[in-house]
């Protein structure tokens, strides 16, 4: 009994979290070599936002549907399921690429299936750390799950910058999907547990799954402050959005397509999301307050976010990309733990899918508009002598770059706002006393 130990508790959910750790370092080497395969074949910001578009696209549809089936089926197979098929696609871009058959609307369809595949992680992780761990180690495994992202961010275009150029892009996609291999391997070793089904639940699995559905949504909607929360939090990532889609297209167009440049922003913002995951992992994360916490840091990243877009050098890109990145760890790793503790687990994957596929629908508005809004529009009237550069070349600079960067600042400054007249009302700032703990009367086990 004691020798398998290690594999319940805080430690099983490490061995798990490792695991997927090492998938997401391979997978975004993939991801950083396959940007600098597609902007070197078209040189455009369109095709980039054109990837996130499909990148975040599935999860309006999928994310759901796997918060509800991570509910009902068995997690840990349906988990394992997910890597698997994540592999297989890699192996298909693989075989592309040694056929000479690659082009940029394989990419399209290759980014939406392992956004579909992926949906499963993010609710299926989350969920199964509140039955893993007991309570009092929610922050801590809020912190974890941030690391994964934050922290592969540092890993992987160090060793993309190191392997690229030795392996070329067969290799990195051979070493992600080896990593695929050690994700399944680590889920498969560790019990995963399940919440408790409930028995008036129709027996059709169709009407089973609509019903899961359902309550998601439902959960939500009859909790009018979390759902006011909920669209606070969709409207700035419909325009925050605007950093992600074009800071790698606007860097690589103000430094004369320097790679060295876009990989050194990139690893900062990886230090910077490791920075604030690790303290939230071994300080716990606020225990009380979690949601003013949350606006405050959110704030602060955004602020960060926006002056990104000004006409500055390389060296504050990154010190603020490592700046934002450590307050987005912080707040969402406070975010994550408030719904653990308040939402049941029985519920608690179906209604965190509903959570984060709602915030981010409007982004995919944003990652639809913002290459050709910055290649035909905005990047043209910032040149010298255009439309908008009188108004705004003192700010962002003029010429190459500059109005991807104009529509940085103004996105996120935009963002910005929106959180701090959200944080203005009382009834966001005290959301975390209003609605109680799933499990306030119950004692927590160590």
């Amino acid at each position: 009994m004691a020798s398998s130990r290690w594999r319940t508790g805080l430690r099983g959910f490490f061995v798990v979290w490792t695991g997927q750790f090492v998938s997401t370092v391979g997978t975004l080497m993939t991801s950083l070599a396959l940007t600098f395969w597609a902007f070197d074949v078209t040189g455009r910001a369109t095709e980039l936002g054109l990837m996130f578009f499909f990148t975040f696209g599935p999860r309006l549809i999928f994310m759901p549907i796997a918060g509800a089936l991570l509910d009902r089926w068995n997690r840990k197979k349906l988990l394992i399921l997910a890597d698997a098929l994540a592999g297989l696609t890699t192996i298909l871009t693989l075989t592309l690429i040694s056929l000479d058959l690659l082009q940029i609307w394989h990419l399209y369809v290759l980014t939406a299936l392992l956004s579909t595949f992926g949906c499963f992680q993010n609710p299926g992780f989350t969920a199964s750390a509140t039955l893993m761990v007991p309570k009092k180690h929610y922050g801590r495994t809020s912190g974890l799950l941030m690391l994964t992202y934050s922290a592969s961010s540092v890993i992987a275009p160090a060793l993309a910058g190191i392997l690229l150029p030795i392996l070329g892009l067969r290799g990195i996609l051979v070493v992600d999907l080896a990593t695929f291999l050690v994700a399944v391997g680590t889920i498969a070793l560790i019990p995963i547990p399940q919440p408790k089904r409930d028995s008036t639940a129709p027996i059709h699995p169709i009407r089973q799954i609509g019903r899961d559905l359902a309550e998601g949504f439902r959960y939500l909607f009859e909790h009018g402050k979390l759902f006011t929360f909920l669209g606070i939090h969709a409207v700035i990532n419909m325009l925050g959005i605007f950093y992600d889609v074009l800071l790698r297209p606007m860097v690589l167009l103000r430094t004369g397509d320097n790679e060295i440049a876009l990989a050194t922003i990139l690893s900062l913002f990886g230090f910077g999301g490791a920075a604030g995951a690790l303290a939230v992992t071994l300080w716990g994360g606020p225990k009380k307050r979690r949601i003013p916490f949350s606006f405050l840091v959110y704030i602060l990243a955004f602020a960060l976010r926006a002056l990104s877009g000004l006409n500055i050098g390389v060296i504050w890109l990154a010190a603020f990309a490592f700046g934002f990145s450590a307050c987005l760890s912080l707040g969402t790793s406070a975010v994550r733990a408030f719904f653990q503790s308040k939402v049941p687990p029985a519920l608690q994957a179906r209604v965190w899918a509903t959570f984060v596929t709602l915030v981010t629908a409007g982004m995919q508005v944003t990652m639809l508009i913002a290459g050709p809004l910055a290649d035909r529009v905005v990047e043209p009237a910032m040149q010298s002598g255009g439309a908008l550069a009188r108004f705004f070349g003192g700010l962002v600079g003029t010429g190459a770059g500059a109005g991807l960067g104009l529509l940085v600042f103004l996105g996120n400054l935009g963002a910005v706002i929106v959180f701090a007249i959200g944080y203005a009302f009382r009834s966001m700032r005290s959301l975390d006393v209003s609605l109680p703990d799933h499990d306030q009367t119950a004692e927590e086990t160590s």
